[in-house]
């Protein structure tokens, strides 16, 4: 700990220097969002998750979303870490070390509008930040399905590998349940006391869904035939990484979700 507070001090610039010049993300959602800013330059460092843009591949990485290598992160002498709710541990060592850190929270479409203002704020780009904002929510504006139906919509977004088990799902007050609503849809599942809670067999007869939209990284379908549905939901299989990395990219993932929630053709 001795040699790397004597690596940051050597490399540590005065605090009022103005906006940030030499960024690290430990978020990848906190990575586009400074692109979609136009400080993309100004990124040093990021995770080993980060894969867009493009540019990030050949950026110096940092460790994992939580197993964040400290030394490295100093090493690259940055003058703020943009980082989480879910990174205070990293915070805390941050701050002993004389490294400015931004928390910016991105779980509800309210709160990423608030990180690009701060995260604009902290850059000196609040023209960009607040026009970003605005075709975020112009992205966003509700919308309803043909013929006014309100779809009953499971998202999940956590299995085993083309298989139905240890299936987590999306529940209402999360960021996805809102865009669902926001497409004309309602969740298929009650309010509860788990944001993300597990699904069994007998949760999703229940929950008699309408759409099941199926978040897949690896892109295999589920077995969903085994489930002994009443009524046949219709079943989207999507690989794209986007859906559950809410920020800068919402209104994109509104768009694609819209299709589905309406009627769109099943895969």
């Amino acid at each position: 700990m001795a040699a790397l507070a004597l690596l940051v001090h050597c490399g540590r610039r005065p605090a009022d220097e103005g906006p940030a010049r030499r960024i690290v993300s430990l978020s990848p959602s906190l990575t586009q969002m400074a692109f979609a800013l136009g400080v993309g330059d100004r990124v040093v460092g990021v995770t080993q998750f980060d894969d867009r843009p493009e540019a990030v591949r050949a950026l110096p990485k940092v460790g994992g979303f939580l197993d964040v290598d400290l030394e490295r992160v100093a090493a690259l002498g940055p003058d703020l870490v943009l980082l989480s709710e879910l990174h205070a541990e990293a915070a805390g060592k941050l701050k002993s070390l004389g490294i400015r850190s931004l928390e910016l929270r991105t779980r509800s479409v309210a709160e990423v509008r608030a990180s690009i203002l701060a995260l604009g704020r902290r850059t000196g780009r609040d023209a960009e930040a607040a026009a970003l904002v605005r075709l975020l929510e112009a992205e966003l504006a509700p919308q309803t399905c043909p013929g006014g139906a309100r779809p009953r919509v499971l998202v999940t977004l956590g299995r085993s590998s083309g298989r139905l088990a240890h299936l987590v799902a999306a529940g209402p007050g999360t960021y996805l349940d809102e865009l669902v609503r926001l497409c004309g849809g309602v969740s298929a599942l009650p309010a509860g006391p788990a944001a993300y809670p597990a699904m069994g067999m007998e949760d999703l007869v229940h929950a008699a869904p309408d759409v099941i939209v199926d978040l897949a990284p690896d892109g295999r379908p589920a077995p969903w035939g085994e489930v002994p549905f009443v009524r046949a939901p219709r079943i989207y299989t999507v690989r794209d990484s986007g859906f559950s990395t809410p920020g800068v990219a919402l209104g994109e993932v509104k768009r694609a979700l819209c299709i589905m929630v309406c009627g769109g053709k099943e895969n």
